[in-house]
């Protein structure tokens, strides 16, 4: 594993934050943000992911900022990137001009079907879906081996397609700027069938939509996050039966949660119990 530049946080200015990470700007870089990630997120190992993943969604032809480089403060790590001037999320715009939702998540499905169409190679940073699906079932304590064994039939049962998943994919992670659109967030891009970015979109937009914390992620009240989930559905499929899509993605988002698990893994077990019981739920079909 490379040993990274280190960087002084003296001459960056705070600009964002999150959970895990914060963003940066300085006046002796012009155009360049960093991004650095905290906790056990910062490890460099799942930086160089992250970085090779945005490289890779780049290498494709998606439009998502140009990465430079990974540098680390101290034991935490980063990378520094193209800073996209005047931009926000759609989560942001919703949240801004709520009498547009539906237009936004229109304009989402067309970009989310773009990308969805794009041609990928699988390599280290980028991974097959179906391959990943299946290393994260086995042994998954989220799962009964009943459950195991359904989900994995359906995991099998999958398109063999290669082209891209976002893996995060939600409104947060889509940004516009001077009418141009970026995505950003690629850590968990991947190889694989269209319905799992939407089973994950699905997920937070319905079933999690009464969590508090996912409304704060997104920006929105719960009914708008169903009102922008509809229009969405209804963009991306060309049809208006939402409720028989819904039904479908269920036992997909039972999958994301499993995936979503494995690649993020935590010891708590009231939320790993809570966790339980909504693939439980999900896949009551």
């Amino acid at each position: 594993m490379s040993e990274y530049r280190q960087i002084d946080l003296g001459e960056w200015t705070l600009v964002g934050e999150g959970y895990n990470g914060q963003a940066f700007i300085s006046a002796a870089h012009p155009g360049v943000l960093l991004k650095l990630v905290r906790r056990e997120m910062g490890a460099a190992h799942k930086v160089e992911q992250e970085f090779r993943a945005a490289q890779a969604a780049a290498e494709a032809g998606l439009p998502t900022p140009q990465v430079y480089e990974i540098v680390r403060d101290r034991e935490d790590h980063g990378y520094l990137c193209q800073m996209i001037e005047g931009k926000k999320s759609f989560a942001r715009l919703c949240a801004d001009e709520p009498e547009r939702i539906p237009e936004f998540a229109a304009r989402m499905a067309e970009y989310g079907k773009a990308l969805h169409r794009t041609p990928i190679q699988t390599n280290d940073a980028v991974p097959n879906m179906k391959a990943l699906l299946l290393k994260a079932l086995e042994g998954s304590p989220l799962v009964t081996e009943e459950q195991r064994e359904r989900l994995k039939t359906l995991v099998l049962a999958m398109p063999d397609v290669q082209t891209c998943l976002h893996g995060d994919f939600q409104p947060g992670n889509l940004i516009l700027s001077k009418g141009r659109h970026y995505w950003i967030d690629l850590g968990w891009l991947a190889q694989g069938w269209y319905m799992m970015d939407l089973a994950h979109l699905f997920k937070m937009m319905v079933e999690d939509s009464l969590i508090p914390q996912v409304q704060d992620l997104t920006h929105m009240s719960r009914e708008q996050m169903l009102l922008f989930w509809e229009a969405f559905a209804k963009a991306y499929t060309g049809t208006d039966d939402v409720p028989s899509l819904n039904r479908q993605l269920r036992p997909y988002a039972a999958l994301d949660i499993v995936r979503t698990f494995y690649l993020h893994s935590f010891n708590n077990p009231d939320f790993m119990a809570f966790l339980k019981g909504k693939i439980e739920e999900l896949m009551m079909f």
